[in-house]
Order: structure tokens, then sequence, then C-alpha cells
């Protein structure tokens, strides 16, 4: 089984172009014009969003007290 993951931004290099979001087959990020957001319920440990961003400013980290 995949590791769980959550997405971390880094809010100094996101533009909120909304690439991530575009690609997500979860729909676990929604953007804005003024904010980014993660929803982990929906989240499928994929890294398409990670792998999609332009500009890096996404990370993953693995989600504490999963296997």
């Amino acid at each position: 089984m995949a590791e769980k993951i959550r997405v971390i931004v880094d809010e100094d290099k996101c533009y909120l172009c909304g690439g991530c979001a575009g690609v997500c087959p979860a729909l676990a990020i929604r953007v804005s014009a003024s904010k980014w957001e993660f929803f982990q319920d929906k989240c499928i440990s994929c890294r398409t969003c990670v792998n999609a961003c332009p500009v890096g400013a996404l990370s993953a980290e693995p989600l504490e007290g999963e296997p």
C-alpha cells in the first residue's frame, strides 16, 4: 500500500495558477484568487499535483500516524 502523504505549499513560491488543482484526480486541492486549500480527506497520495507545479511550490511529507 502506498504511503499516505500531506501536501505542503510554499506560499512564497505559489502564485495561485491552479495547475495543481487542475490535475488532481481526487479534487483534493482548490485554488482561488486569494488562497490555496488542501483537503486531506480527499487526497489519494498520488503526488500528481507536486509533479505538476511549474514553480516547485508543492512538496509532500508522510502523514503522521499512517503506515
